[in-house]
């Protein structure tokens, strides 16, 4: 019967082709998971995206010195200028209308549109935007202040 590996009749693997292959499959695993998005993704660049609408409808409203609206529905966020007695869309189709995100809840409270006015003052209002356990709020405040915390 001989000593050596070699010299042996039995098949199989050796340890060192058991270890590799093992790091291989960790190697492998750590990737895929680092691939997958997590549960909540992008809910903060949602949240980031929608404050920066909020502070583009507070800046149109003091450049044009006009009061403005931006209604934020589950769908999409639409900006809207005070035309007489009622709101109208602006009239660049870019900026009037941006879709929130698919797979995202979005809660505004009050319910109803926040209005900047012609200087920079705002409807106080917090808005939740969430999918699956992860939440992000804008704060707005009364000065036209718009915030982004993580929740």
């Amino acid at each position: 019967m001989p000593i050596s590996a070699t010299g042996s009749s039995e098949r199989g693997f050796t340890l060192v082709e058991l270890m590799v292959a093992m790091v291989i499959i960790g190697i492998a695993s750590a990737a895929l998971v680092m691939a997958l998005p997590s549960p909540g993704a992008g809910v903060r660049p949602a949240a980031e995206r929608l404050a920066a609408r909020l502070v583009l409808a507070r800046d149109i409203a003091i450049s044009e010195g006009a009061d403005i609206a931006i209604t934020i529905a589950p769908e999409a966020s639409i900006i809207q200028r005070r035309d007489g007695g009622g709101w109208a869309p602006l009239a660049d189709a870019a900026i009037a209308s941006r879709p929130i995100g698919d797979g995202l809840t979005v809660r505004t409270e009050p319910q109803a549109p926040l209005v900047f006015d012609a200087t920079g003052l705002a409807t106080p209002a917090s808005i939740i935007v969430s999918r699956d356990e992860t939440a992000a709020r804008i704060s707005v405040d009364a000065v036209g202040g718009v915030r982004v915390e993580a929740r």
